[in-house]
């Protein structure tokens, strides 16, 4: 009888557990990839993207953890890889809100075969600068982003807008530009892209503004050549077409993204990768949650529902940290060495979580930054 007993508390419990949970633990202390102080092109060569990952057709592997003015690591292996000084991309400056082509961020990913690679951009149009269009000058009041195309056909050597201008666009607010309208506005910060099925997957950032929801929204293609063909998730289906104020022929409303897994995904979507031995996907955040600050991970079956996060890492954040705290961290991306992907979107029983290491100064976030990574380890599934 006890046997049986223990048997059936053994059965319920077993019945009880998820079926393919995922613990994604610590094993060591952050380690310097790059350093600003030596290893910098540029005053302004620090990273300011999550660090992405692909293997061109000849074997290189390709790091990209930059600023606006973009540029590579390079080398034979994830582990090997060096600063590479040329300039891959940066956008054009254009002064109209309306070409999203201003001060742009490369921060997304995909090759199919090592020579065509496909990107998402953040456009940021800084218009205070342009004091005819934000009378205050002050950045957040005027700020306006949107996530634009570009592509290499050179294996990741060079990059250039996927379209003339403002053709090149995947996600803007179905809003006019107003100015100085006291906050951020638009779509920002897409995180890797990775396949699932027939389609490929993005999470970007959405800020509260008019109808538009604040919360990480969740985007899909079945043609990463045409910038036009990806469809935001709508709380049922993948059906939201994103237009350009200039192209709306029915309400604003229709072309808003809603927030996916609001209650969970509450900072921004900084990567998302697939266990090769469960299947499931994991996503690493920066926020605040439960009064925890630090580095977040949690995991999906669908890209659409998501475990309660769990605390990887205490520490203080970009934004979020002390004067008395000398660093402080963001733009944390979870890459394996061992991938199986040419472009690093699985990982298996370790990997690395890649972040930027902002080193303060009196306070104050200056160039000074570092590319570190520290050694994480995943089990269950």
């Amino acid at each position: 009888m006890l046997r049986r007993t223990a048997a059936l508390v053994l059965s319920l419990s077993m019945a009880a557990a998820p079926a393919h949970a995922l613990t994604i633990k610590r094993t060591g202390e952050p380690e310097t990839v790059t350093s600003w102080q030596r290893d910098a092109c540029a005053r302004s060569d620090a990273p300011d993207t999550p660090a992405r990952a692909f293997r061109d057709a000849g074997g290189t592997v390709h790091l990209i953890a930059s600023h606006s003015t973009a540029r590579a690591l390079t080398g034979p292996s994830l582990d090997a890889v060096r600063p590479n000084c040329a300039v891959i991309f940066q956008g054009h400056g254009q002064d109209d809100p309306r070409l999203h082509d201003d001060r742009s961020w490369i921060s997304s990913f995909y090759t199919p075969d090592g020579n065509t690679v496909f990107a998402l951009v953040s456009n940021e149009f800084h218009a205070q600068k342009r004091p005819a269009l934000c009378p205050s000058g002050q950045y957040m009041r005027c700020w306006r982003n949107s996530i634009t195309a570009a592509i290499s056909t050179d294996g990741g050597a060079s990059f250039r807008l996927s379209a003339a201008p403002p053709n090149h666009t995947v996600a803007t607010l179905p809003y006019p530009y107003g100015g100085d309208v006291g906050q951020r506005t638009g779509y920002f910060a897409p995180s890797n892209i990775v396949r699932n099925g027939d389609h490929w997957y993005a999470f970007l950032w959405a800020e509260r503004f008019g109808a538009q929801k604040r919360g990480a929204c969740l985007m899909r293609t079945d043609n990463l050549a045409d910038p036009h063909s990806w469809r935001g998730w709508d709380g049922k289906s993948f059906s939201v077409r994103f237009v350009r104020d200039d192209q709306i022929e029915d309400a604003p409303e229709a072309h808003l993204c809603a927030p996916v897994a609001p209650d969970v995904l509450q900072g921004t979507v900084r990567s998302i990768v697939r266990h090769r031995a469960s299947g499931r996907f994991i996503a690493t955040l920066a926020m605040t949650r439960d009064g925890r600050t630090g580095i977040w991970t949690t995991t999906s079956p669908d890209l659409v529902s998501w475990s309660k996060p769990e605390l990887l890492w205490a520490a203080p954040l970009l934004f979020r940290y002390g004067c008395g705290d000398k660093t402080a961290f963001d733009y944390p991306a979870l890459l394996d060495p061992a991938s199986q992907s040419r472009n690093f979107d699985d990982v298996g029983k370790t990997a690395y979580v890649y972040m930027t290491r902002l080193n303060l100064d009196k306070c104050r976030i200056t160039w000074n930054r570092d590319l570190v990574r520290m050694p994480v380890e995943i089990g269950g599934g």
